[in-house]
Parts: structure tokens; sequence; C-alpha cells
């Protein structure tokens, strides 16, 4: 039986911070403090009744930060985090292009199983380039992996724009379709039962996505 997934997106990145323009040419960013901030607060609140087999992590940094942060508990039980390059954000500016398995390596040590990242992983040429084709191609050939999977549940921490190829929320140009993913969001799917690698988001995530977002929009309004 195909694993339930669990997804979320990083924490806040350094390139997210303005002038954007500017920062999106840091290579491979580091989690801010607020976002690590916003990791333990996670931690404190993703619910006991999720038990994880398996986590992962695209290998950028700020994945690993926020996987490692968001799952510190969890990773002494059934860890290391496992690097899936497949996962890694689209596009080919520096702060979306990764660091050298060896670099990993080097920073992370025994808390990432780095055994999947190959050199060139982060070359965005081939199936990594920045390109609607190769982009969905990739996405399929995680999922087909996904599925393949003996676990009952695992996460993956990676990025927003890669979650909406990965989901099926593009159109025939790329542009995303569903609601945006924000910062440490997590949604959970379950692949669909009619023998192709469709992920369907489970009906108490859709429910816990759109409770959040109502009480974000009345907390504005009290702001306001």
């Amino acid at each position: 039986m195909a694993p339930r997934i669990h997804l979320v997106r990083h924490a806040e990145g350094h390139h997210q911070l303005e002038p954007t323009s500017k920062n999106e040419l840091i290579h491979d960013p580091s989690l801010t403090d607020n976002g690590v901030k916003n990791c333990r607060q996670f931690r404190s609140s993703f619910p006991d009744y999720v038990h994880l087999d398996l986590i992962c992590a695209s290998p950028m940094r700020r994945a690993i930060q926020t996987a490692t942060y968001c799952f510190k508990s969890q990773l002494e039980e059934v860890g290391p985090l496992l690097l899936l390059p497949l996962a890694q954000e689209i596009t080919d500016v520096p702060s979306d292009t990764g660091s050298s398995p060896e670099a990993l390596v080097k920073e992370f040590g025994a808390v990432i199983n780095a055994s999947m990242v190959e050199e060139g992983w982060n070359s965005k040429t081939g199936i990594y380039a920045f390109t609607y084709e190769a982009v969905r191609e990739r996405a399929r050939d995680l999922r087909e992996w996904l599925k393949q999977r003996p676990e009952k549940d695992l996460a993956i921490v990676g990025h927003g724009a890669f979650w909406h190829y990965l989901t099926g929320d593009v159109d025939e140009l790329g542009n995303q379709k569903g609601p945006y993913w924000n910062n440490v969001e997590w949604r959970s799917y379950h692949f669909s039962e009619n023998g192709g690698v469709e992920l369907k988001e489970d009906k108490d995530s859709v429910m816990r996505r759109q409770m959040f977002n109502h009480e974000k929009e009345i907390d504005e309004e009290v702001k306001y």
C-alpha cells in the first residue's frame, strides 16, 4: 500500500527578505532567525498521532535546516534525514541552486543521508533544468519513487513552487492554480485509487488549511 505523504514548505530563508532582487543572488541561503523560530513553533504543534516512518528533504540548506528543527525528536527515532535531489526548487537563480554533496556532508554530517545526492544534482541541467517539461518530469519521477516506498507515513520538507508541480497544481504553462504555500505549512496527500501516480490532498488536510487561513484573516482584521 502506498504511503501517506506529508509535504512541508521550508521556513523563512534569507532570500525571502527585502530586497528579494538582491537576496535571491545568495547561493543556497540558510534560514533567518525568524525562520528558526517558526520551525520551533511547528515542532510544538505537529500532532503526536502522525507517526512518521521516514523524513526526507530537498538537499537545499533551508530545507535541511527546516527538517532538522521541525522534526528533531522524530529524526532521533527514524533518522537520518534522507535528501532527495528530485525535490529541489525549480528556478536556476543562486538562491534556488544547491551546494555540492561534499559541502552538505561537511556541514550536516551524520544528521543527513546524502546517498542519493549525486554530483551535478545542482547543475540545473537535464531533469533539473528550469523548464516546464523538465520540472514536470522530475515531479512525476518523485511521485513514482514515493508510491513504491514501504512506509505508512513519510514527510518531505521542500519548496512551494515545486510542491505545486508535485501535486498537479499547475496549468499547461506552469502557472500555479491552487493556494500559495505559506512558510512551514504542511499538507497531507494520498495516491489516487485509479492506479496512476496522482496525489490527492486528504480531507483533514484541506480542513486544516482552511481553518488556518480563516484564523489568519481574523488575526489580520484585528490588527487592522
